[in-house]
């Protein structure tokens, strides 16, 4: 029982843990770039190199994501930022677009649904794939 509550209580923090994916900061480091005046160099510079890069739009993404635990141990996130840079033709910054938890909300996505005509789930398919599944077993269970 004591080496329990040693271990219980050792583990326990006072301080908060944060995971922080992506460029930590991101909103005070995009108030440094100033449109149409800095360029792909400083803000490599400044926010490093763009995890995600859209050559046709010309456009480089950024983002910052915070979580943390609760006192019951369930993670959730307080910090979502997202920073969409579009540079023009001379890799001049020509406009930010930055998102967090409240903006993000507001993009309206379509409702329009794409149809797959090669993943249907015909009875052919699906008559084949459990025959492939039964046939990876059987081997296994001879590999064995």
């Amino acid at each position: 029982m004591f080496v329990f509550l040693t271990l219980f209580i050792t583990s326990c923090t006072l301080y908060k843990i944060d995971n922080v994916h992506g460029i930590s900061n991101l909103k005070n480091k995009l108030q440094l770039i100033k449109i149409n005046y800095s360029n792909k160099n400083d803000i490599k510079s400044i926010l490093g190199p763009s995890i995600l890069i859209n050559k046709t739009d010309n456009k480089w993404t950024y983002f910052e994501v915070r979580e943390t635990k609760n006192k019951f141990g369930k993670k959730y996130v307080y910090v979502n930022d997202y920073a969409d840079i579009f540079f023009n033709k001379y890799s001049i910054v020509n406009k930010i677009d930055f998102y967090d938890l409240n903006n993000r909300r507001k993009i309206n996505f379509s409702k329009n649904k794409t149809t797959s005509y090669g993943v249907e789930d015909t009875f052919s398919k699906n008559l084949f794939n459990s025959t492939r599944k039964r046939m990876e077993n059987a081997r296994k269970k001879f590999d064995k």
